[in-house]
């Protein structure tokens, strides 16, 4: 049907509709197909599309995590919703956590586009896919229950976020106002140390302590004879009387506070043990010697004082630079009783190792610290779009699935002969391989040498050819 509007020819597509209570028929216009002009007659209102995509690092990210990818559709339906939300996640794991409406455009120029063809990822469909996984989190349990499985070793902790929004319930006034200056919503994520890898992720309002929220995520989290790793804000009776009834163990420092605290602090007569422990540092391996006491061992539960030599020298030269500086907090005075923290951590456990390998369990935990480093630095949180409580917790799981892709392509690379060779040069490079459109087909673009032994080394076959078929699917 071709009207003229304002002097223009517009041609529109229509079709004959009858109408079902007066069984007459009659036309109906649906979108504009193009116009028509005296210079060039009839020009259709067609998107040619993109004829270069992004393919390299999405090639490499959904290769390196094939086994992430089988998991996840052990439990999530191969329909068209677990395909978005793996599609969601690989945008994350490669572009970093963008904002709800920056995503379509990245979906758009990619080579998912092609191998996941026609998936809604615009705005809505994004909040839709959080609000779903948020609200209906069955089958984002299963998949934690499938990582869970093979957890011996998982430390728990919070990160607290800046949140400047008011517009979800979760944004509260929490124990970080006075360092953030803003009100706050709070992460808590249990992360399997061995792996390297979080295993499950879930918000809390920011009022919320940390013995509330770990009481909420550890009925997901139990498993039968896990050691658990946590840090003094979660220690609570409650908790460790759920952890003792599935056999877990844990280890927890102790608050200054209590008295068990207190009483290893003044430790009983008596030499006292040493071991040395090894951390790395980049490429070297850092040495200290570390002084232990058992300072009591009742029902299986033990309570020992260690002091690292090397943190304690640190501290005592930060205190006397601080002393230089006349700082008012410190003074001569207070250098004494200060000195006897300095480097100290008192450690509560029921597990059955030794004090070396308490210590060193222990010291695993900070491997969590370095995730959440990675998280802050790819994500502007308050920039990200998202408001509704269903969809933030939908936001957390996603935050899960997108790690733990980006962590298989750092194990991949760990595992390879790359040496000096690190995540981000690996994702650049990787980048640089474009999917290119001729004569109808889906070319990959000549990579360079350098690309190419990327991709080699990690053992990851850059492919010549891309078909819209989701080939990566499993069986």
């Amino acid at each position: 049907m071709v009207k003229k509007i304002h002097g223009g020819f517009y041609v529109y597509a229509m079709e004959n509709v009858k109408d079902p209570e007066t069984g007459k028929w009659h036309t109906k216009t649906k979108g504009i197909l193009g116009k028509i002009t005296l210079e060039n007659g009839y020009i259709p209102n067609e998107d040619l599309g993109y004829t270069v995509l992004e393919y390299g690092a999405y090639r490499l990210a959904e290769e390196c995590a094939r086994e992430v990818m089988e998991q996840f559709y052990q439990v999530f339906r191969k329909d068209e919703n677990a395909k978005r939300i793996w599609v969601l996640a690989l945008i994350y794991a490669v572009n970093g956590f963008r904002p709800v409406s920056a995503v379509s455009l990245l979906y758009k120029k990619s080579s998912l586009s092609v191998a996941y063809p026609d998936l809604k990822m615009g705005g809505r469909a994004v909040s839709s896919i959080l609000e779903n996984l948020g609200r209906r989190d069955t089958e984002a349990r299963k998949f934690q229950d499938i990582l869970l499985q093979s957890a011996k070793e998982i430390a728990i902790d919070g990160h607290v976020i800046p949140r400047y929004s008011k517009l979800d319930g979760m944004t509260e006034y929490g124990c970080k106002y006075k360092k953030l200056g803003c009100e706050q919503i709070n992460l808590l994520t249990a992360f399997d140390v061995a792996k390297g890898r979080p295993v499950a992720m879930k918000m809390f309002d920011g009022s919320k302590n940390d013995k509330a929220s770990v009481r909420e995520l550890i009925e997901d989290v139990i498993a039968e004879d896990c050691l658990y790793l946590m840090d003094r804000g979660f220690y609570s009776p409650e908790l460790k009387q759920i952890l003792a009834g599935k056999n877990a163990t844990y280890i927890m420092p102790v608050s200054s506070g209590m008295t068990s605290c207190q009483n290893a602090l003044k430790r009983s007569r008596g030499r006292l043990k040493t071991f040395v422990y090894k951390r790395r540092e980049g490429l070297h391996t850092i040495k200290s010697a570390v002084e232990y006491q058992v300072a009591s061992d009742e029902g299986g539960t033990r309570t020992i004082w260690f002091r690292n030599l090397h943190e304690a020298d640190c501290e005592k030269a930060n205190y006397l630079e601080c002393l230089e500086k006349k700082l008012p907090e410190y003074a001569e005075t207070k250098l004494e009783a200060a000195e006897k923290t300095f480097g100290v951590i008192i450690l509560e456990t029921t597990h059955s190792g030794t004090p070396q390998e308490i210590y060193e369990y222990y010291k695993t935990r900070w491997s969590i610290e370095t995730f959440y480093d990675y998280l802050k630095h790819q994500m502007d949180f308050n920039a990200l779009g998202v408001q509704d409580w269903a969809e933030l917790q939908g936001l957390a799981f996603m935050m899960l699935l997108s790690s733990l892709i980006r962590g298989a392509i750092h194990e991949r690379l760990r595992q390879s002969s790359l040496s000096g060779v690190y995540m981000p040069e690996v994702m650049m490079t990787a980048s640089s391989v474009k999917a290119i459109r001729r004569n109808g087909t889906w070319t990959i673009e000549n990579a360079s040498k350098n690309e190419r032994s990327i991709f080699e080394a990690l053992s990851v076959p850059i492919g010549t050819e891309l078909t819209p078929a989701a080939p990566l699917l499993p069986a």
